[in-house]
């Protein structure tokens, strides 16, 4: 007789191995299904590399400033083959943390290549044969992959994401296709790397979907840093001689490059997992249908991650603990959660909620401003070239969106989320903030919607008072 799980989770990235840790908290027996390693993208070929490299581009930035600290540098190498070393070595040591999280909770893991065949089965096919599991429920986190434009056809030259971040090359002449935040992340680092960098982007704006003013002030910063912008542009011709690859746009421009980055979305890896075999309905753009309890429109089956649409992985772990939840029969929601988008960058860049544009739209709003330049704390880092921008209801007084770029933007966000959640403007202005810092910025921005700004020139109305 087959042995019966409670929760059988397919795919070990964040969202799923997060599942399986919290259905097996939960007192579930558990088993993961993992077809290569675990971690999934974010760990091997994405958030972790990325964030390993860029974290050598923000030394070799911090360099750049030392002489105004009166430190004298002669010269700077990056050594490539000692960060491909260490970007291996920490992955490596995160999978091991990874495997190791998964046993002490009792979750088993199997590796190999997962297929539903019925509501209660799964079949995995690996090196040692084909073996058929059940299980009371099945959460899906296959993940998505990188999407190459045709156009690029089969050039070795040519790369999605995950192959760039696997590779033990530094390109000299990279063109990156694409300004959302994948795009303009690798434009940030690799221009830092003294690499000559241009970016594509068919829309009027790197990160389209972000509060212009943010778009703006990256495009600026990436522009002093040597970054070649080239918005309102297509591509329309690709020639390959192997060694240099030539595009040609649709302003004429001829662009050539060592290199080429392609970073204009993902597809959810829907294919060939069985969703067929059950039914699982999903939409045009190949994305697993769910609601709000990440449940699939076929009972006990569950869905997490980017292969419902979910764009960040700590919106995947988010997920896999609600579907994790529901399968061990809790009842719990996506529903009012508020997602916090991070892009890494330097400096990096943090929102959540509305755009002004978004906000306008609907609301009578106040917008408060206050700029690093004025941050104490922001002139002895060296780096003020950043912002913060909150949107307040105006009548209600509650948060609509906060935008954050400067230094460690991301640790940041951690106070907008509760104030966009749980406070209003009132509640912000009455919370003393430490002195100086850089989290001080937001209350400075708070105040400045009210036309009460300490320590910025941006007066408002007097009748905004609080």
């Amino acid at each position: 007789m087959k042995e019966l799980y409670d929760v059988a989770v397919i795919g070990g990235g964040p969202g799923g191995y997060t599942a399986a840790i919290r259905a097996a908290q939960l007192g579930g027996k558990v088993v993961l299904i993992e077809k290569h390693k675990l971690g999934g993208i974010c760990n091997n070929y994405g958030c972790i590399p990325s964030k390993t490299m860029l974290r050598l581009a923000e030394i070799q930035a911090n360099m750049k400033i030392a002489d105004k600290f009166g430190i004298k540098l002669i010269k700077s190498n990056t050594d490539v083959k000692q960060l491909i070393e260490n970007r291996n070595a920490l992955l490596e040591k995160l999978a091991n943390g990874i495997e190791k999280l998964l046993r002490f909770n009792g979750v088993k893991i199997i590796f190999g290549k997962a297929e539903i065949k019925s509501k209660n089965e799964i079949s995995i096919s690996n090196s040692y044969g084909i073996e058929t599991i059940k299980s009371k429920n099945i959460i899906i986190a296959t993940g998505s992959s990188g999407i190459k434009p045709e156009i690029f056809g089969s050039s070795r030259n040519v790369m999605n994401s995950e192959e760039f971040l696997s590779s033990d090359e530094l390109p000299q002449n990279i063109l990156i296709i694409g300004g959302g935040p994948e795009g303009v992340e690798f434009a940030s680092m690799l221009s830092h790397f003294g690499c000559n960098v241009t970016i594509v982007e068919m829309l009027d704006r790197l990160l389209p979907l972000e509060d212009r003013e943010v778009s703006e002030r990256i495009e600026k910063i990436l522009k002093d840093n040597g970054v070649k912008i080239l918005t309102n542009t297509k591509v329309i011709e690709v020639k390959d001689d192997g060694l240099i690859t030539k595009v040609k746009t649709s302003t004429g421009e001829i662009l050539e490059a060592e290199k080429v980055i392609i970073s204009t979305g993902r597809k959810p890896n829907t294919q060939n997992i069985g969703l067929e075999n059950v039914g699982i309905m999903i939409d045009d753009t190949g994305k697993i249908i769910v609601n709000d309890k990440m449940e699939t429109n076929v009972k006990g089956i569950y869905a997490i991650g980017d292969v419902v649409g979910s764009r960040y992985a700590h919106e995947a772990m988010e997920n896999g603990i609600v579907a994790a939840e529901n399968a061990m029969k809790l009842n719990s929601s996506m529903k009012g959660q508020i997602v916090p988008r991070c892009i890494y960058t330097i400096p990096e860049i943090a929102c959540v909620g509305l755009t002004e544009e978004e906000a306008r739209e609907r609301y009578s709003i106040l917008v408060g401003k206050f700029y690093l330049k004025a941050s104490g704390r922001a002139m002895t880092l060296g780096n003020s070239d950043g912002f913060v921008k909150v949107i307040i209801d105006k009548k209600t007084k509650q948060f609509l969106g906060i935008h954050i770029m400067n230094d460690r933007a991301s640790d940041m966000v951690g106070e907008a989320l509760l104030a966009m959640k749980y406070l209003k403007s009132d509640d912000i202005i009455n919370t003393i903030h430490p002195h100086p810092t850089l989290v001080e910025s937001i209350k400075e921005a708070v105040l400045d919607a009210y036309g009460r700004s300490i320590h910025s020139f941006n007066l408002r109305d007097i009748h905004q008072k609080v």
